[in-house]
């Protein structure tokens, strides 16, 4: 019998929600594929046929993650009608409800992707896509609105709008306030802060502030660094390491 791409989508969502179970549970380390397999009532050999490894499993939820943030805000009738300020502050806000149930195992992707972070980078390059263009989509459409000017070097915003994200999350993790209120006070006022920034068009002019610098006070050295680099041999060996003259 021919399994519908529905019933797919189920048991890929189960899977994943298992290995938050079992992850959170064990540890990375400790948790097994089987274990999960079972805990999601699937066969042990099936479970490839959807994660080949335990570590496409443990980013693979960290995608799910931003599908949910995107239907919660999709589902927000009037979303396009909020500033782009209210928007920014939803996005974090959504990305932090969807994370919570999850919270411990967030623990685990960030211990894994910084003891691996080439590997790390890599299996979150799925997920980073999916957020950065959310972000994009909206930064577009204050722009196209006349909310906020055009903004220089605006395909850098998105990266910069995803480790801002990433910086939240982290702090987020290690935040033991009553109902993370200091997590909230820190994205109230940075968002508000990115805000005015956007606003102004200040980011991009401090970047192209900083292409600048490089640009005049660091090229025109390159011929000197050049010409040290490619220095003529030395008429004489030079002495050995503190044995200078008497």
């Amino acid at each position: 019998m021919k399994v519908s791409a529905e019933d797919k989508e189920k048991t890929r969502i189960r899977l994943l929600e298992a290995a938050v179970d079992v992850i959170t549970e064990k540890g990375f380390k400790s948790a097994s594929m089987r274990e999960i397999a079972r805990r999601a009532e699937v066969g042990d050999a099936t479970i490839y046929n959807y994660f080949p490894t335990k570590e496409k499993l443990l980013y693979g939820y960290c995608e799910h993650v931003q599908d949910l943030v995107k239907d919660e805000l999709t589902s927000i009738e009037n979303f396009h009608e909020y500033t782009l300020q209210e928007q920014l502050h939803q996005l974090v806000e959504s990305e932090l409800n969807a994370w919570l149930p999850a919270r411990e195992f967030l623990q685990q992707v960030f211990e894994l992707t910084y003891a691996t972070p080439v590997a790390g980078h890599e299996l979150l390059a799925t997920t980073r896509e999916k957020f950065t263009a959310m972000a994009v989509d909206l930064l577009d459409a204050a722009i196209e609105a006349g909310e906020i000017p055009d903004q220089p070097y605006k395909d850098l915003l998105p990266r910069l709008m995803w480790d801002y994200m990433s910086a939240i999350l982290s702090y987020w993790l290690k935040d033991d306030s009553d109902e993370f209120a200091n997590t909230t006070h820190l994205t109230d006022k940075s968002i508000e802060i990115a805000y005015q920034l956007l606003h102004s068009g200040l980011i991009g002019k401090a970047i192209d502030l900083l292409s600048f610098l490089f640009r005049t006070h660091v090229l025109k050295h390159l011929n000197s660094i050049d010409s040290i680099v490619h220095a003529p041999d030395l008429a004489k060996a030079k002495r050995r390491f503190m044995e200078g003259k008497e």
